[in-house]
């Protein structure tokens, strides 16, 4: 637990000393909150039961404050949120490493079956987002703003947007970030 806070804490440098007490900035809220969630992942994961419901009632108080839902034990090491806001993951969905939200996305089941996406390490989901049912999403694929994904996409590094979401760049978010720096 200690090494997967430390590796997220790297991803939210503005974080104030006193986050918990009171969050100042927007990171320190989004901190605060996953801390949370890795806290109470690590009791429910070491059959610490008392402490797991204890942590998950904060956890939900957390969650209805800030309007940031995602279950326990759905994504891995890396998950970096960018604002505070409405984000809804299904507690089925299962996310890779280093995946990053934007504000008003939502990756949940479709329709009235439970099969709820699958997403890839890298991947990064744009402003109002929404990943639908029996989906796949391969490493480093980048998802449009406002992007209804509702269809598996197997090609990595690529960028997919629109209703419904369709290839539109072979540059994903690894070539992203490349042109950022």
């Amino acid at each position: 637990m200690k090494d997967w806070l430390q590796y997220e804490k790297q991803k939210y440098p503005s974080v104030k000393p006193l986050y918990w007490v009171y969050p100042i900035t927007e990171g320190d809220a989004i901190w605060r909150w996953q801390r949370r969630l890795r806290v109470t992942e690590y009791y429910h994961n070491s059959g610490k039961k008392i402490l797991y419901y204890i942590s998950f009632v904060m956890l939900k108080r957390l969650s209805l404050k800030y309007g940031i839902n995602i279950g326990v034990n759905c994504c891995g090491v890396g998950l970096q949120i960018m604002h505070v806001g409405s984000i809804l993951l299904n507690n089925n969905v299962r996310c890779g490493r280093d995946c990053a939200f934007h504000i008003n996305t939502a990756i949940v089941a479709g329709g009235t079956d439970d099969y709820a996406p699958v997403i890839g390490n890298n991947v990064v989901l744009g402003i109002g987002s929404t990943v639908l049912g029996n989906t796949y999403l391969a490493d480093s694929i980048a998802v449009g703003a406002g992007a209804v994904v509702n269809k598996p996409f197997f090609e990595s590094n690529i960028a997919v947007a629109g209703v419904p979401a369709k290839k539109v760049s072979n540059n994903g978010r690894s070539e992203w970030n490349k042109s950022r720096q």
